[in-house]
Order: structure tokens, then sequence, then C-alpha cells
């Protein structure tokens, strides 16, 4: 059963996605507050996101791109120390020593194969964020890994190459933030790492976008709390969960032993 927790919520760009792909996992997560152990994956995506911010922020600071493969690597690794914390689900083969071989592995490759034909960012991790007048949801905020010009850039890691088709909706919402912020975004981008079993490659994408779509999403989303906080129907009749969700398994949701739709 969900309960809200009666704080405002603010909506992540990724977030919307997960709506429409499992609500009762949304609500569980956004509405009560539950938590999600990360996957290995995830975590490891996020250390390397700390090597890079570590070395675009030099380059800003010097005005030349030198990418410190030693430095990155401690950063990264730092990072995979707090996500190791919140506690981290491997897949069969992994543990931590395997994640730091595929760390150093990521950082190298997006030194390698990305960096070189990518322009020093005017900032990195920067966040944006959008007020929201509703009873339930007080903005829309997301933080832009790479900022330059008239671009903005994700950068993502998987085990192979990126779909743009994935990040549409997610990379819309980052173009109208920044847009709702003052940067004039032409162009997004996709900056992939792909880890493969022993070998890792960069490649930058160019990001198809479509915000009147993704603003529809958002408002679709809104009007569906609308209906929550009305409280005309169990919040479940209306948060539905989605066993045909390909992430619906015990090894990528936390709530999947006690969710009534997997029953």
């Amino acid at each position: 059963m969900i309960k809200i927790n009666n704080e405002s919520i603010t909506i992540r760009p990724s977030s919307v996605d997960n709506f429409y792909q499992c609500a009762y996992q949304w609500g569980k997560v956004f509405l009560e507050g539950a938590t999600s152990i990360p996957g290995a994956r995830a975590a490891i995506g996020t250390s390397i996101h700390s090597a890079v911010e570590t070395m675009w922020q030099d380059a800003i600071d010097t005005g030349s791109k030198d990418p410190n493969l030693s430095k990155m690597t401690d950063a990264a690794m730092e990072s995979w120390k707090e996500e190791a914390q919140k506690g981290i689900r491997f897949d069969d083969g992994e543990n931590d020593n395997t994640a730091a071989v595929e760390i150093v592995r990521g950082t190298q490759a997006f030194i390698d194969d990305i960096v070189e034909f990518t322009p020093i960012p005017n900032a990195v991790e920067q966040r944006f964020s959008v007020a929201i007048a509703h009873t339930l949801v007080s903005r829309i905020s997301g933080t832009v890994d790479y900022i330059s010009n008239d671009t903005i850039a994700d950068v993502k890691t998987s085990k192979r190459k990126p779909s743009v088709a994935n990040y549409t909706t997610q990379q819309s919402i980052y173009k109208y933030l920044a847009q709702a912020n003052g940067i004039d975004v032409k162009t997004n981008l996709i900056q992939g790492v792909v880890l493969r079993k022993s070998s890792a490659d960069g490649l930058v994408l160019t990001q198809p976008t479509d915000v009147p779509q993704a603003k529809a999403l958002i408002n679709n989303l809104l009007d569906t709390l609308d209906v929550i906080v009305q409280d005309v129907a169990p919040i479940e009749t209306i948060l539905r969960g989605n066993p045909k969700y390909y992430l619906c398994q015990e090894k990528y949701c936390s709530l999947y032993n006690d969710c009534p739709f997997v029953k």
C-alpha cells in the first residue's frame, strides 16, 4: 500500500519515464519515500561521472585539456566508496574489484574517445530548476553534466551502445530546464561510455528532443497526482505496477518481493 508522506516532491528528468514504466514503483519512491538499493551498473556510472566532472573542472580552471587519469580515478573511487556505503546490489560475477577495473577502463575510454573531440565546457554538473504550483510537487529539477555555449550533454554508461530513443523524454526535460534558466540550447548530446567485457569505448551521439511532448507527459503526471489528492480511489488502483517492465526483477527493484502486482 502506498502512503503519502506529505513532503514536497521534486520531479527529476529521469523519473518521468519511470512513472510511465511502473507507476507503483514511482509512487512508493516519490510519494512514500521508499528507497531502492542501486545496482553496481548505476554505481559504476556515478563513479565515472565523478571522474569526468573532476577532469572538466580542471580544464575550466586552467583553460586547457590535460586529463590526469590518476586524479580522475581517485575521484571516481571516492564516489564508489560513497555509493557502497548506501549498499550496492551486484550481479553474478561482479564485486568491488571488477567494478574498479570497469571504472578505470571507462574513465580511460572517455579520455581517449571523447575529450579530444569535445570543447572545454563553460560549466559542469549545474542544477536547473523550475517551480511548479501543485499540491504535491514543488519543482522540476535536474543536473546537467556538461554545458558549452549552445550545447548541453549527458554522460551515459552502459554495456552496449546507447540508444538515443531511450533518452528523448529525459533529455527534452533537461533542455527545457536549461532554456528556462537562460541557456540557449540548440544541441543535446549523449557522451556515451560503453563498458564491454574486456574493453571500453567512448562515443558522442546527437540526441533528438521533443520539449512539447515532454511537457505533455509531465502535465499528465501532475493530472494523475491531482486525482490521488482528491482521494476518490485507493492509490494502487491509480498507480498500478507493471510486471512486464524489463526491470521488474528482484535484482533491480527492492520493492519486488512485496509488490502486489508481481503476486
